[in-house]
């Protein structure tokens, strides 16, 4: 029973560990919560688990060590450096022509509906697999931790640490977006503003980080 518990609990606490350092994830459940509502983080999320998915798939089959193949590791930096500076000029963009309500009833862009569902999901995918560091904490966290899990309780240790990693990821982000919708209320149309022009350039700087650390890493 304790052994079941420190799965449960070590789970949770390394991916709650992971998911409170502010990255590519962070800044857009930030940005597109204050965009779209609440709603935003879990389904930003939803697309996050669908990665993570793959991830565990690729242990189950033994492919976890092509991500630590040199021309993968350049791959996903350049590939996914390019990728978040895109969306973080995108959000920069959007934040500019944004006419923010607080009341979500109506349109939160100019000429420009709500994001749709599928798109946030998308969202949530592209930037955990174009964040190396992602990667990363999977290969010296989340795999030791999975494969000692089910070490120790078999199946339902894979389980229990799905259920703490799934859950520490969102509740975490479902508070970063409840947090970035209710800003709404207290905070003026300038101000929010501001705020997602930071979190953009911030993505965009994490991006640039990204691409010069796989450039100088050859």
């Amino acid at each position: 029973m304790i052994n079941l518990f420190w799965i449960t609990s070590s789970s949770f606490l390394a991916a709650l560990s992971g998911a409170t350092v502010p990255g590519p994830v962070f800044a857009v459940v930030f940005s597109e919560s204050i965009k779209n509502g609440k709603a935003a983080g879990p389904l930003i999320i939803l697309g996050h688990f669908s990665i993570e998915g793959v991830m565990m798939l690729m242990a189950f089959t033994g492919l976890q060590h092509v991500l630590q193949f040199e021309g993968v590791k350049m791959a996903v930096g350049y590939i996914g450096g390019i990728i978040l500076v895109l969306m973080g000029l995108k959000s920069i963009f959007d934040a500019f022509r944004m006419r923010i309500d607080n009341t979500l009833s109506k349109k939160d862009l100019v000429e420009h509906k709500k994001t749709p569902m599928y798109k946030l999901i998308s969202l949530g995918f592209l930037t955990s697999c174009s964040n190396p560091y992602f990667f990363l904490w999977w290969l010296t966290t989340g795999f030791p931790i999975m494969i000692n899990s089910i070490s120790i309780a078999g199946a339902l240790g894979f389980i229990l640490f799905l259920v703490g990693h799934s859950s520490a990821d969102l509740l975490w982000f479902s508070f970063v977006s409840y947090s970035a919708h209710e800003s709404r209320r207290v905070l003026n149309e300038k101000a929010l503003k501001i705020i997602l022009l930071v979190s953009s350039a911030f993505l965009v700087t994490f991006a640039a980080h990204i691409i010069l650390s796989t450039a100088m890493s050859r």
